[in-house]
């Protein structure tokens, strides 16, 4: 059934011409907690090959100014209206604000997430450089995220997790965070997302 279920999401992504089966993950969070209502401007962490940045190019209603910020370390050849792509890592503060200074850009209403660390196959291992992937990358909600703002980050069901939802919860309210792994999610795998609502 899991085998079949992952056909069925890998031939309609080359149906409907998206470049990955994930973006069926970012359409039904968006679906649930409604990600991109009102969203002016976002910023995508890590979602090469760009099924994300698909979804939201053409999700988002046109407005007379939309601006999508997308950031990772391969270089996405993609060419999507208001969508502007950097190679640039995350956890550069400094690199990071060098760009969105020049993009004019101080506050954004959503950030979304589908980066993973490449694992080995060791689950406590690669829990851990799961979760300290993660925690490099908070700064960025911190410092530009509006306080009304949404974001949806992808996390694994590994030692860590909780802790995480609870430090979330902590700083952004408990009512405001939720977790929830869309069914285009392999079954067998541990990934899942935090959703904070706007």
């Amino acid at each position: 059934m899991s085998n079949r279920g992952n056909e069925h999401y890998t031939k309609k992504a080359k149906k409907e011409w998206y470049l990955a089966r994930s973006a069926y993950k970012l359409m039904e969070l968006d679906e649930k907690y409604h990600l991109l209502e009102d969203v002016h401007t976002a910023i995508d962490i890590w979602c090469a090959p760009g099924s994300w940045l698909q979804y939201m190019a053409s999700s988002i209603p046109q407005q007379e100014w939309v601006q999508i910020i997308w950031f990772d370390l391969k270089e996405v050849e993609i060419q999507l209206p208001w969508v502007t792509t950097y190679m640039q890592d995350i956890s550069d503060v400094d690199g990071v604000g060098h760009i969105l200074e020049q993009e004019q850009i101080k506050q954004v209403d959503l950030i979304v997430s589908d980066m993973a660390p490449d694992t080995i196959g060791m689950a406590d291992i690669d829990a851990i450089r799961c979760i300290w992937l993660i925690e490099k990358t908070l700064w960025i909600y911190d410092t530009y995220l509006k306080d009304w703002g949404k974001f949806a980050i992808k996390v694994f069901m590994w030692p860590g997790f909780d802790e995480l939802v609870r430090d979330l919860k902590t700083q952004y309210g408990a009512s405001n965070i939720m977790t929830f792994k869309p069914k285009s999610c392999r079954q067998k795998s541990k990934e899942t997302y935090i959703v904070k609502r706007g």
